[in-house]
């Protein structure tokens, strides 16, 4: 029974915790913005990590999530800025449709302005969240 429960998992597979798993996907997916800035999914698997980053720090630092939201906003809508209406992902419209729901419920907005406010967002924090290492910090106090 005890090599079928660890046959089911791979190798590694659940040594690290769920937050540290978010960062370090945060930053391999900023490694790959850098090796090839023009693939929207790149910018796609950023978004990603740092939306579920800020689900997992919610509770404890709801600031934090909450920049971790904007940081993650900036990405995926330049992953949508790269991507052409007929070759859009199904996974980039998930990212941009999710993180645009969170920005219209927690300003209210309309439509129509919540897409202006994500297009000031990528133009104010997308250089952030190329480049910003601020999030590694939290993955460890979030565990502690």
């Amino acid at each position: 029974m005890k090599a079928l429960k660890s046959s089911k998992r791979p190798a590694g597979a659940g040594s690290a915790d769920p937050a540290a798993q978010q960062v370090e996907t945060a930053r391999r997916a900023q490694d790959a913005i850098k090796l090839n800035s023009e693939s929207p999914e790149n910018y796609t698997a950023l978004a990603s990590a740092l939306r579920l980053l800020a689900g997992i720090t919610r509770a404890r630092y709801p600031e934090a999530a909450d920049n971790l939201l904007h940081l993650a906003s900036a990405a995926a809508w330049e992953a949508k800025r790269r991507s052409t209406p007929a070759l859009i992902s199904g996974r980039t419209k998930q990212e941009v449709k999710t993180l645009t729901a969170w920005l219209r419920m927690k300003n209210h907005l309309s439509p129509e302005a919540a897409e202006e406010q994500m297009e000031e967002i990528r133009a104010k924090r997308l250089t952030d969240a190329l480049e910003s290492s601020e999030f590694t910090h939290l993955a460890t106090r979030v565990e502690t």
